[in-house]
């Protein structure tokens, strides 16, 4: 299913899975739903983060302190239907939980 661009797939009968490229690279898109589609309030929170996917990003990665050393690996929204974007040091490798974009 292709969503903003992005082809999602089910996996598990209740993730659906899509990669988007940015300038920050490639990332992982997580959106829950059922066997059929995805649940319409994350496709709509996704919809409105995909708009300005760069701006976007940098807004959430300069929540982030020295957010010059993170890439964005991951987004996806909560049962808030806020969008989450996780981080990966790019010296250690460790991982940042989500940061909110709104």
């Amino acid at each position: 299913m292709e969503i903003e661009g992005v082809e999602f797939r089910c996996e598990g009968g209740q993730l659906w899975i899509g990669d988007v490229f940015s300038g920050y690279g490639h990332h992982q898109v997580l959106l829950t739903g059922d066997n059929d589609s995805p649940d319409s309030e994350h496709v709509q929170a996704f919809s409105r983060f995909k708009k300005d996917l760069d701006k976007n990003l940098l807004e959430v990665r300069n929540k982030v302190p020295f957010g010059f050393l993170y890439r964005p690996i991951r987004i996806a929204p909560n049962n808030e239907n806020r969008i989450g974007v996780q981080f990966k040091n790019r010296i250690t490798g460790n991982q940042v939980g989500m940061i909110f974009w709104d």
